[in-house]
């Protein structure tokens, strides 16, 4: 049986400290038949050194160095164009795919035709603990997706392998209005076209460090989903204008940008409405739909700033549903709810909750 090429397309830019890791654990892949397309964009440092030293001891390397800094997008969209492959694996040259991460994500695909995407579970370290791994999940199965992807981008960018036709046929591709959300972007518009999976293995080692996007522009990644929850919207029927868009973002964040009892309410419409629109015109899986909109709202509520009387309000709700809820997730809504804590600013909620 003949094994289609993989193309694993990986973006480099001052990654001396981790490329060489990154690479060999794509040419020690359990799956033969790949070419990596590693991109220097212009690294100041021993980047591009380190690619063509290992370039010269394994053919499957093609490197190819950027004539100026290009940056992540337009590099991703070059890089594709120099792809052979029916299928596009995508690495970042910080991470560590596991040996058997490109041969089950070719056999998925290959068994499920209807499917253009597929991603893996994944694991988060750091540098200086190596050892310490904490798991990542995501819904497995599209119809489960669809709905996590509303508000969440339910696909590790880093893990993903896509068949070209989404590029090619479809034309999708990231796009640089969505800057350091391309790929939630991309992944928004994929699911009104094509059927998205996520394999149950974790099959990706995802460094976490300082330098990374959510750390360095967490405020402008934030106005830029919200051009990506402009989609869904669109695609649902819901307003598109500036309030509709901050509550929208404050139930995906399941932070209310007002603490007012007035501005809950709005939240708590806007997911009712969702579910509406989903039982009318079905999209996505309901069960999962109103388990997901559940624990948004528990934590919506939580993160209100409203003092113990949200509980009250909380409960009263169509969307409490105890059964979703753990004995952890009560825990830290009453602690919240007793402090008042600001999420992710109280000294408190650091050292509780971080």
């Amino acid at each position: 049986m003949t094994k289609p090429l993989v193309s694993v397309l990986m973006p480099c830019y001052n990654a001396e400290e981790y490329v060489e890791d990154a690479i060999s654990s794509i040419l020690k892949q359990t799956y033969p038949n790949l070419e990596i397309i590693a991109i220097d964009d212009c690294s100041t440092d021993s980047t591009g050194a380190i690619l063509r030293r290992m370039a010269a001891s394994d053919s499957r390397l093609n490197v190819i160095k950027n004539p100026e800094n290009l940056k992540l997008i337009k590099t991703l969209n070059k890089g594709i164009t120099l792809c052979n492959g029916e299928y596009i694996a995508r690495m970042d040259a910080d991470d560590i795919s596991m040996h058997q991460r490109l041969e089950l994500q070719v056999e998925f695909l290959e068994t499920h035709r209807d499917h253009d995407i597929v991603s893996t579970m994944f694991y988060t370290f750091r540098s200086m603990n190596p050892g310490k791994l904490h798991l990542y999940t995501s819904p497995l199965r599209d119809e489960e997706i669809r709905a996590f992807i509303l508000f969440k981008p339910g696909i590790c960018h880093p893990a993903v392998m896509i068949r070209r036709r989404v590029f090619t046929e479809l034309g999708l591709s990231f796009e640089q209005e969505y800057l350091h959300v391309e790929d939630y972007a991309l992944w928004s518009k994929a699911i009104y076209l094509t059927r998205l999976a996520n394999l149950p293995q974790p099959l990706l080692l995802y460094r976490v460090h300082r330098h990374q996007v959510s750390a360095l522009y967490e405020d402008l990644q934030l106005e830029n989903k919200k051009k990506v929850f402009e989609i869904h919207c669109r695609h649902l029927g819901l307003p598109t204008d500036d309030e509709a868009m901050d509550i929208y973002a404050s139930v995906a964040e399941s932070v209310p940008s007002q603490s007012s009892f007035a501005y809950v309410d709005k939240c708590e419409a806007l997911m009712l409405r969702i579910i509406e629109i989903n039982g009318e015109k079905p999209f996505c899986d309901d069960k999962y739909l109103r388990y997901m909109m559940s624990m948004h709202w528990l934590r919506l509520c939580a993160n209100s700033q409203l003092g113990l009387k949200v509980i009250t309000r909380l409960k009263n709700s169509p969307l409490y549903k105890k059964e979703n809820y753990t004995t952890r997730d009560l825990v830290i809504l009453y602690t919240k709810c007793i402090f008042r804590l600001k999420y992710r600013k109280s000294f408190i909620y650091k050292v509780m909750f971080r």
